[in-house]
């Protein structure tokens, strides 16, 4: 109460229930500030049940139960706040470049979850092909040249203005000014910084002055190799270099820092820097997530019992508290996910989920990873738990009312 925080929830058995009465008359729940906390109580016997986002052993008195739950986890792409991942070639790149293998889970090519919902699998799926991402990237522009590891793209852009024309003693308009304006950039050589528009012995004599210093002749006029000085001194080189290399953030758990580092040096094998960053998930939501401040994210989503993937991916679902967390936009999707809503007819909605799911995968917008197990540890006192599908982290205790502990009758 000194604290404004609840320390334990208890729940007891229901007299008037209609069906079988529970065998368990009493079940409490615990609060913990974190896991280290958690695992302590597990360990000395304070709790008989419990759930972490990654297995743990706790010895010989402990039963893992491995549960079925209707989630993904995926890197999501922010295509609007890195330029390298607005580029579609990029990211198919990066996801040829995965082994989903190494990552030692239950792997998904779809954010509808065909194996789970019974749908149809993708048509096309992006298998493990580092040379072909290579390739991917090779033919955007992305080379790494200089052999460092890191591959690059040089974007060159022309100037708004080159000189074009000879000028000389009398010429006069635009290209003239453009003269006077570069020369003005250098006290030494046009003091006086007149702009007029008009060649006169003023911008006559700040030329020569110019051709002294950087050609060492003195026509007075802009020939060829006058012109070709100015527009390298007067005009700054446009080329911009876009290095391939991005920003991941994911929650501070083992199983993402895991599978982050794994991403991170496979992504490095074609030429990909990827630096990743990791938060507590409160943080994550607060900083990142909520106001999409990330280049790509390793997270997870959960499905509900009927599949409706409308607020992770639909268009009017990219700012929160919408959940489209690779801010993807797509009519097409948009209109499968908005009839899907619309059908109460499976048959019809597997049909519109299914049509999306090619969109959504040929659009590259996110990585795709796995779909992790609910990992329940129960004590092995107690007994009948028979439950390996559920749709949502609460529903590990259906058939609650068949649990019961093992006890000894003995007499008195």
């Amino acid at each position: 109460e000194r604290s404004n925080q609840i320390s334990f929830l208890e729940l007891v058995r229901n007299p008037l229930y209609h069906g079988q009465k529970p065998y368990i008359s009493k079940i409490k729940f615990l609060f913990f500030n974190n896991e280290e906390e958690l695992i302590k109580a597990a360990q000395k016997r304070k709790i008989k049940g419990f759930s972490l986002n990654y297995q743990t052993e706790l010895g010989i008195n402990w039963e893992n139960y491995t549960l079925s739950l209707p989630r993904y986890f995926a890197v999501f792409f922010n295509q609007e706040k890195s330029k390298i991942l607005a580029q579609k070639n990029i990211r198919l790149a990066l996801n040829y470049a995965i082994n989903k293998e190494e990552i030692d889970q239950k792997i998904v090519e779809s954010p509808i979850l065909p194996e789970i919902y019974g749908f149809e699998p993708p048509l096309e799926i992006y298998q493990f092909d580092i040379e072909k991402a290579k390739e991917i990237l090779e033919k955007a522009g992305f080379k790494d040249e200089d052999q460092d590891g890191l591959r690059q793209k040089v974007i060159v852009k022309n100037p708004a203005f080159t000189f074009k024309r000879t000028l000389s003693k009398g010429s006069q308009g635009t290209e003239v000014t453009e003269l006077q304006k570069c020369l003005a950039k250098l006290p030494d050589i046009y003091p006086e910084k007149e702009i007029s528009g008009y060649f006169g012995s003023k911008t006559e004599k700040a030329v020569t002055k110019f051709q002294q210093e950087y050609l060492g002749e003195t026509t007075g006029t802009t020939g060829p190799k006058t012109r070709a000085k100015l527009n390298e001194v007067c005009f700054e080189k446009p080329d911009e270099v876009l290095e391939l290399k991005f920003t991941l953030v994911t929650v501070n758990q083992p199983e993402m820092i895991k599978t982050g580092e794994i991403l991170k040096q496979q992504w490095k094998q074609i030429g990909v820097e990827v630096e990743i960053q990791t938060y507590s998930l409160f943080q994550l939501e607060q900083d990142f997530i909520k106001p999409r401040e990330y280049d790509a994210l390793l997270f997870g989503e959960v499905l509900s019992a009927i599949p409706d993937p409308f607020p992770f991916w639909h268009s009017t679902q990219t700012q929160d508290p919408g959940l489209n967390l690779a801010l993807y936009e797509n009519k097409k999707a948009d209109q499968l996910l908005e009839e899907n809503r619309k059908s109460s007819d499976p048959k019809v909605r597997a049909k519109k989920l299914e049509a999306f799911q090619e969109i959504i995968i040929q659009d590259a917008a996110a990585l795709f990873l796995y779909n992790p197990n609910y990992i329940y540890s129960i004590s092995k006192e107690i007994n009948g738990i028979d439950v390996k599908k559920i749709v949502d982290p609460s529903r590990r205790f259906s058939g609650i009312e068949n649990w019961y502990i093992e006890t000894r009758r003995t007499w008195r």
